[in-house]
């Protein structure tokens, strides 16, 4: 196996993590030798909670003449990826291009037409489809166990809203809400699974627990609240523990959640109709107790039902159940990935970026299929703010309809 030199471009919290991952990937056969990061203090903070020190450049140009790297990575702010892409002119790097594809409609839709005249390979960063629960569950539905699918229904209860709240994400410009950079997992999970297309989506969105008053640049270092505030950064840090709660918080910035630049909602409810007959509903919050559910699919067929609870940090089940059935015919199926990286998927995920890179293998998370969780996405935006029915259709530019 022949060492893949990477860059990475956007060296924070998603960009260290997935260096360190790299380090377990593709028989160790993976090696961040660039970082294309212009903040200085962010850069180092990156590398000494990561244990990884890239030679770091200011610009995509300054590294891409540098010359030291084999293939690239996109994990910088969510509304820089087009940018980024365009940026890497025609050099035939492989590119794995962090979710979503951007932040704005017209920026994805632009995106995923760039990629379709670019030099190299993309692969998109739908880590969750690596995961072993979740292909797991992809077999059983393919084969049958619970009959045709009818109905689903996913929740996210995120208990680290506030980490995201106190960081850029809390601006809707700067991450499309969190129907865009947060459901997009989760939808590209649901069309994965029902192998469906959405045909149109009800939303309502809400700002229920962040936001208010406080100045647009207030950070919890300069608060003279911080001590009492249950949201700050220092009583977060003191109220959590453990080594997947430091995974969380070890880049979190300090804005305050309360501020008067908040506009991402953080409480979703979607309702979503597919060309197969089923529905689904989808539901996310960002004020969730770290003690309740996570992630949980449930997905109802004409001969049973499935329940996914992907658990938190300890592992999850699948709990599959028969319609006709008694209570003692019900199958559990557990999975471990304690101190794991979207669970268990992360290393998996990379380790296949190795393959595509190296030219032995295709894309199996491509643009078009996280166009098309994000068209969902946008739709329920649009939905949510005309407080109307939005049809997919209405939104997808003609040459980027599926043919």
């Amino acid at each position: 196996m022949k060492e893949l030199r990477v860059a990475i471009i956007g060296f924070g919290s998603r960009g260290g993590d997935l260096a360190e991952s790299m380090t377990l990937a593709a028989n160790g056969q993976m090696r961040v030798t660039a970082a294309v990061e212009p903040d200085t203090e962010g850069f180092e903070r990156i590398t000494r909670q990561f244990g990884c020190r890239p030679t770091r450049y200011e610009s995509i140009p300054e590294m891409l003449a540098a010359g030291n790297v084999d293939a690239v990575v996109i994990a910088s702010p969510n509304g820089c990826h087009l940018d980024n892409l365009r940026e890497l002119q025609d050099r035939p790097l492989p590119v794995l291009l962090e979710k979503p594809l951007d932040a704005g409609w017209e920026k994805i839709c632009a995106l995923t037409r760039r990629a379709e005249t670019f030099p190299a390979p993309i692969l998109v960063g739908h880590c969750m489809r690596y995961a072993p629960i979740l292909r797991r569950a992809k077999a059983m539905i393919e084969a049958g166990e619970i009959g045709r699918v009818r109905s689903a229904r996913f929740v996210q209860n995120c208990h680290y809203g506030n980490i995201m709240f106190h960081g850029w994400r809390r601006e809707k410009a700067k991450s499309g809400t969190n129907l865009i950079e947060k459901a997009t997992h989760d939808f590209d999970i649901l069309l994965w699974l029902l192998n469906a297309a959405p045909v149109s989506v009800f939303a309502s969105q809400k700002l229920q627990a962040f936001g208010g008053d406080k100045p647009a640049d207030l950070r919890c270092r300069n608060c003279e609240e911080a001590l009492a505030c249950e949201e700050s950064t220092y009583n977060i840090a003191n109220r959590w523990c453990g080594k997947q709660a430091f995974f969380e918080m070890r880049a979190m910035d300090d804005l305050c959640v309360y501020s008067s630049a908040v506009d991402t909602p953080d409480d979703d409810i979607c309702l979503v109709q597919f060309d197969s007959g089923v529905h689904a509903t989808y539901e996310q919050t960002f004020y969730s107790p770290r003690s309740f559910h996570h992630r949980d699919y449930q997905i109802t067929g004409d001969r049973g039902a499935m329940d996914i609870d992907m658990g938190a940090e300890a592992g999850g089940d699948i709990l599959l159940c028969k319609r006709f059935g008694t209570t003692a015919d019900t199958e559990r199926y557990h999975f471990d990935y304690k101190d794991t990286g979207h669970y268990n998927a992360d290393v998996d995920m990379l380790t296949h970026f190795y393959q595509v890179a190296s030219g032995g293998a295709q894309p199996m998370t491509t643009v078009r299929q996280a166009f098309a969780a994000e068209a969902l996405g946008y739709a329920a935006v649009r939905s949510a703010e005309e407080e109307r029915l939005v049809r997919i259709a209405e939104i997808v530019p003609q040459d980027l309809r599926r043919k």
